[in-house]
């Protein structure tokens, strides 16, 4: 693992350099999407931009909020640049809501606007997990195995890697053949959310750090990621059949 990345006399935080990294390089990737679709660049890249602003906000106001007790004897840590310092479930639903609102007041396209930032949401993925990879976060159960990592005293289970893996086969996935307009609109996007539920509900299995809800060792994430994998084929189900007159 590796926090902090000291060059020269500056100490750099790694993980926010490859979130950072990331951000630069999905931009671009949604920005090519939506240049080949037709569809207006300069509000793609104003809905990111509004959006991980806020989804960061929100992420740090979460985690402030389960950690009231520390921040109430410094309040001044809220500040502290630390990607560690996020809640991932407050800044995602902070960053729907805004996408939310900004888009229906620029009245764009649901589903198109979507497809647009799949690839981007596909490259956020893999910052993801080499952000985990970085600091030591999302560390897997030992496990004696020829690719173990030596992390916390033990040998486990590599489930930063295992997540990266997953996250660079789904967006080839969903980045291959960017100019097929056979595909129905939202159809990229959906595939994006089942795919990486189901990759979830994979590599938790492996994962040290889950919360369980006591249901047979299943983790709090992997029920979500339950729920939003039946929620999305069933999506992808409902509007083939709209397009086909109702016949399945």
């Amino acid at each position: 693992m590796l926090p902090v990345l000291n060059v020269g006399p500056f100490a750099i935080q790694l993980p926010g350099l490859i979130l950072l990294a990331g951000i630069w390089f999905g931009l671009n990737r949604s920005e090519s999407f939506a240049r080949r679709r037709g569809l207006d660049v300069e509000q793609i890249n104003a809905l990111i931009l509004y959006s991980l602003l806020g989804g960061l906000v929100g992420a740090r106001l979460g985690y402030i909020a389960q950690n009231l007790a520390a921040f109430s004897q410094k309040p001044l840590d809220a500040l502290a640049l630390s990607p560690q310092m996020l809640d991932g479930a407050s800044g995602l639903v902070a960053m729907l809501l805004i996408g939310l609102i900004y888009g229906q007041r620029k009245h764009l396209h649901l589903w198109q606007t979507l497809d647009a930032l799949t690839p981007a949401l596909g490259v956020l993925m893999m910052s993801v997990a080499l952000m985990n990879l970085a600091s030591g976060s999302g560390f897997g159960i030992p496990a004696r195995l020829p690719w173990s990592i030596y992390l916390f005293d033990e040998y486990r289970h590599p489930t930063q890697l295992y997540d990266f893996g997953m996250a660079v086969v789904i967006w080839r996935i969903v980045e291959s053949r960017p100019g097929d307009f056979s595909l129905p609109d939202g159809k990229r996007f959906l595939m994006f959310v089942s795919l990486s539920a189901f990759a979830r509900i994979a590599v938790d299995v492996f994962r040290s750090d889950r919360a369980l809800i006591g249901l047979g060792g299943v983790g709090i994430e992997q029920l979500t990621a339950w729920f939003i994998l039946v929620a999305a084929v069933w999506l992808m189900q409902r509007k083939k059949t709209i397009q086909t007159g109702g016949k399945i």
